[in-house]
């Protein structure tokens, strides 16, 4: 009998500590800002580094996929917003920004 493969584990750690992460930066952080989370030692995607720069020089919008589900609205733009990658490692969060210069350390 074949099973289906199973997701990948790094990817229910980031999902998991994505509510966390978020509620930090609510709690925290002075401006609008985008994050994108990596379990320490992983990688980021090709496209991600440069939505990431779009989001710190400014100029970032995103329609959201109409997928029959609800959405909040139909898309958003972020101005004059912080961009960071927060890698992960348990409960100690290290924040860069898209050209991987050290910015912050925080515990969730």
């Amino acid at each position: 009998m074949n099973l289906p493969d199973l997701p990948k584990l790094r990817k229910h750690i980031e999902s998991d500590k994505n509510p966390a992460i978020m509620a930090w930066f609510m709690a925290n952080y002075p401006r609008d800002y985008a994050v994108e989370v990596k379990i320490k030692g992983g990688r980021l995607k090709k496209h991600q580094p440069v939505a990431l720069k779009l989001v710190d020089r400014g100029v970032f919008d995103l329609k959201l996929k109409d997928t029959g589900t609800i959405q909040p609205f139909d898309f958003f733009g972020l101005k004059n917003a912080d961009a960071f990658i927060v890698y992960v490692d348990g409960r100690k969060c290290k924040a860069y920004n898209y050209k991987m210069e050290w910015q912050f350390d925080f515990d969730i």
